[in-house]
């Protein structure tokens, strides 16, 4: 539990040290307080003691690794963009490649995918009606912004190699996971 603690420090520092807004993050984990409550309610219920103060602890680990997912998520996408996102899919497709597989159609629609939930969520926040109508004007949106977004070109970025620093991450991310085990 205290390595999954010290990873979400790490990205909260991540995200100090790259200028991220933390407020979009705090309004998303505002939002999943219900999914959390509810993960803990049904995995004490499920347990075979309930009044185990282990099962609690378990719980409140799985709670935390997935507000460490969440900031993980929500980090990348604010650091990235469109272009390194395609570059760093194709690289990881590149033994796809070998394959026969179009790997640049793929990375493309990915990045472009994610680009448009960014766009949806902002039309979700900035619909102010009551709950009952909330869909609807979010389809509405989605569909005017369809019509009417102009079309841009997108470079697909030449493969290289990630900078050396950039294996740092990954790097500390697998000493913390393997801290558990050793």
């Amino acid at each position: 539990m205290t390595n999954n603690i010290s990873f979400i420090i790490f990205i909260i520092l991540l995200f100090i040290i790259y200028k991220c807004p933390i407020s979009p993050i705090i309004i998303i984990l505002i939002r999943l307080r219900w999914l959390f409550l509810s993960i803990l309610i049904l995995n004490l219920f499920f347990s075979s003691d309930i009044f185990n103060i282990l099962n609690l602890f378990i719980v409140i680990e799985k709670v935390i690794i997935l507000i460490s997912i969440i900031l993980a998520a929500n980090l990348f996408l604010t650091i990235t963009t469109t272009q390194e996102i395609i570059a760093s899919l194709q690289w990881w497709f590149l033994p796809l490649t070998k394959l026969g597989f179009p790997t640049e159609r793929l990375a493309v629609r990915i990045a472009l995918v994610l680009d448009t939930v960014q766009i949806v969520q902002n039309f979700y926040t900035d619909i102010n009606s009551d709950t009952n109508n909330k869909p609807t004007e979010l389809f509405a949106k989605v569909l005017t912004c369809a019509n009417t977004i102009p079309l841009y070109f997108l470079e697909i970025p030449e493969l290289s190699k990630p900078p050396w620093w950039q294996w740092i991450y990954p790097l500390i991310i697998l000493i913390l996971i393997l801290n558990d085990y050793l």
